[in-house]
């Protein structure tokens, strides 16, 4: 950890509190989540990011075409929500911060995009899900594999950039109920990109 963020954590009365949350002591109480609401976007980013690299690695798993089914231990983040932009970014960080040790967290970058789902990884965010698609939006479904392998690279350098490891999973498309509805989660299939 740079000196800078060191001071910036320490200001914002964070630095003590990410030792015991290293040392699994620590307790995210309201008085916490008031600190946090209060702590400049930079430094709240900058905690989520220590502790996410701390308890979760530098894998960042890639879901396409569909996200994950949410679990008790990840949670998909980008479908629901309101917020975008900066107040997205703020509502992962405090999540990350907040939530179980080792919580994977999902961006579908189909939802909010590549670039946000990008800076989202550096604001505690694990993983990213969302459609290969082309760059006019459209699914690859009818073109070749070359042209999918260069969205996957693309994919691939977004995460590569962010500073993590990018490991692709493939989900199969759920199941339908009869009535169209998605009946069962994506199942998937993971193997690492080179």
């Amino acid at each position: 950890m740079s000196r800078l963020v060191q001071e910036r954590l320490e200001g914002a009365g964070l630095l003590a509190w990410l030792d015991l949350r290293a040392q699994n002591r620590a307790t995210a109480d309201a008085e916490l989540r008031e600190r946090l609401a209060r702590v400049d976007l930079l430094t709240l980013g900058a905690a989520a990011d220590l502790v996410r690299r701390r308890e979760c690695g530098d894998e960042t798993r890639v879901y396409v075409p569909f996200p994950p089914a949410p679990s008790e231990t990840l949670v998909l983040v980008g479908q629901t929500e309101a917020a975008r932009g900066s107040l997205l970014l703020r509502k992962i960080a405090v999540l990350r911060l907040t939530a179980p040790v080792g919580l994977r967290i999902a961006v579908d970058f189909g939802v909010v995009g590549l670039e946000i789902a990008q800076v989202s990884l550096s604001f505690g965010a694990t993983d990213l899900a969302g459609p290969i698609a082309s760059r006019r939006g459209l699914p690859l479904a009818d073109v070749d594999e070359a042209r999918k392998l260069f969205k996957r690279a693309e994919i691939a350098g977004y995460v590569e950039r962010a500073g993590f490891r990018p490991v692709f999973v493939a989900t199969d498309a759920p199941a339908s109920s009869g009535d169209g509805a998605p009946s069962a989660a994506p199942t998937a299939r993971a193997h690492a990109e080179s």
